[in-house]
């Protein structure tokens, strides 16, 4: 992970740190630069009332940069949570109010779910798509 990440002051359980940079690892350990690849950053919202908004965040050509971002983004919009906030990689069922998910998927992007005490949920996370 960057050092501007890690300059920051880091809200993320050290688990969560631990698995994006195995990821970021990976990544470039088996990087072949293609082309036909970008990480799409989306941030969605959905109320307690019904109401939801989708949000195009970026595209991006690299897994490090759209994971960055993803956690940026996060920090930017949801700066109340602190670690003990994260509930274990891939939980998302049931984790209560003013709590994060995170899971970490098999190509390495970052996804984040978000539960407050309003009852909305918010999930900001990376994605991978092939470019035809």
């Amino acid at each position: 992970m960057s050092n501007h990440i890690r300059s920051r002051r880091t809200i993320f359980p050290s688990e969560l740190i631990e698995e994006v940079d195995k990821a970021h690892n990976e990544d470039a350990a088996d990087h072949v630069v293609e082309e036909s690849c970008v990480f799409v950053l989306a941030h969605e919202r959905s109320t307690s009332n019904g109401e939801s908004e989708f949000i195009i965040e970026g595209v991006f050509r690299n897994l490090v940069s759209a994971n960055e971002r993803t956690m940026h983004l996060f920090q930017d919009y949801y700066n109340d949570f602190q670690p003990g906030d994260f509930y274990a990689q891939g939980t998302w069922e049931g984790i209560g109010e003013n709590s994060v998910g995170w899971y970490v998927s098999r190509n390495g992007t970052l996804a984040l779910e978000i539960h407050n005490h309003a009852g909305n949920t918010s999930r900001i996370y990376a994605e991978r798509h092939e470019i035809e």
